[in-house]
């Protein structure tokens, strides 16, 4: 761990530093500017003011408050989870998850997990809880302050900053995207984070009250005709209230919106439910971008693409990026070497610990997107044959190989 003077005498080429936070009335100075406050930001925030503590770290939120709005159906994993925080009794917990059901498209249940699953999170109680400990390790976090634009200055980037109070400027040594799949410092700072059509999703969600559903369970229903190119999801809140969405490839989706597929569903299945909530957006489907480093910046989270192509899933994803991009900003700033040759050892850790996985996922995606509704259906019926103690996804993958051995190419360069 790094002291504050090591960092203070690199960004001062050795020598002293009596105020380093204050260039002029309009512009701050700091060590490291991170961009966006969800789980990507939040945790780099954290992460890098434990590793350089007293060196000034300030995180920037365009919306008006942490965690909101919310744009996810909040599921994550426990064993992720308990990496970067302890949800026991914690109130950002909704429902503890003990399993997990894949539904065909002609209503066919096939139950794939059972046991200590995961969680559906309150993120409107979760990133205010991470952002408290960002700010407890030394942290400075601000939210309705957007950045709008990004340039070179000495060695690292002046950002420019928009508040209700008035514009500004902040001179960062080093900045960490995390501004999400709408984020726009990582294409200022020259890197390309453009997505293919077919790997863009839309999404829409409600909170629903007054349906039937299992409140143990998480649920992923799939079929062209509910959600073409993607799937529905119920992902309980309580006993009574759950997340009901589906994401689509509007590619596949004959003109209609992600909410008119939406709503059909919800007439088709929870007809007379209560709508309390909603939210819409975009979730990208596609690996992770080329090149998540430049001179004094990293990328992570949902800027850089760093979501599961697979299953769309991206909370844990963008906790992990957020850890690894803060260890790799702290050391360089201590080192006194923020090039994107050193830095490119964060891009390097970040694909061996899952985006290599995420290039199989994306492939595996297409490839299974090539296929019917009837081949889901039959192959649900063939799984459920499984006794459901030997039920995993490898197996489900085994029995999709023997009905369509095309997919051995994909599916082994993961299983195997």
């Amino acid at each position: 761990m790094h002291g504050v003077s090591e960092v203070r005498r690199a960004l001062s080429g050795g020598r002293a530093v009596d105020d380093p936070s204050r260039v002029s009335d309009a512009v701050e100075r700091v060590e490291a500017l991170v961009v966006g406050g969800g789980p990507a930001g939040l945790i780099a925030a954290r992460e890098f003011a434990t590793r350089a503590p007293g060196a000034r770290v300030l995180l920037v939120e365009r919306d008006r408050a942490i965690g909101a709005p919310v744009r996810c159906g909040e599921g994550v994993g426990s064993a992720g989870l308990a990496e970067f925080i302890d949800p026991a009794g914690a109130d950002w917990v909704s429902r503890r998850i003990t399993r997990v059901i894949l539904r065909a498209p002609d209503g066919t249940d096939v139950r794939v997990a059972e046991g200590d699953v995961g969680y559906v999170l309150d993120r409107t109680r979760f990133e205010p809880a991470l952002a408290a400990e960002a700010g407890s390790a030394g942290a400075e976090i601000r939210v309705a302050t957007e950045v709008t634009g990004l340039s070179r200055d000495a060695g690292g980037w002046r950002a420019s900053v928009s508040t209700p109070r008035g514009d500004s400027h902040v001179v960062a040594r080093i900045v960490i995207a995390a501004d999400g799949v709408e984020g726009m410092t990582a294409r200022w700072a020259g890197l390309d984070t453009r997505v293919p059509a077919r790997d863009m999703e839309s999404c829409a969600q409600y909170v629903m009250s007054g349906i039937a559903f299992d409140p143990d369970a998480i649920l992923l229903h799939f079929g062209q005709a509910i959600a073409p190119g993607g799937y529905a999801w119920i992902f309980p809140k309580s006993a009574r209230d759950a997340n009901v969405g589906l994401g689509i490839v509007a590619l596949h989706a004959g003109g209609r919106s992600a909410r008119a597929h939406l709503d059909a569903y919800v007439a088709r299945d929870f007809p007379g439910a209560t709508i309390t909530g909603m939210t819409v957006g975009g979730v990208i489907v596609h690996p992770t971008i080329k090149r998540t480093v430049t001179d004094a910046l990293l990328v992570c989270g949902d800027a850089a693409h760093m979501i599961n192509p697979l299953s769309g899933g991206g909370i844990v994803n963008a906790m992990k990026a957020g850890r690894l991009a803060a260890h790799a900003a702290a050391d360089a700033l201590a080192a006194g070497d923020t090039n994107a040759g050193r830095l490119q050892g964060y891009h390097d850790a970040w694909m061996a610990l899952l985006g290599d996985d995420h290039v199989r996922f994306h492939r595996l995606k297409d490839a299974l997107g090539k296929f019917e509704d009837g081949f889901f259906n039959a192959l649900a019926s063939t799984v459920n044959r499984i006794p459901s103690e030997k039920r995993t996804l490898g197996r489900v993958f085994a029995h999709a190989l023997i009905k369509h051995p095309s997919l051995l190419p994909v599916v082994t360069k993961y299983f195997a």
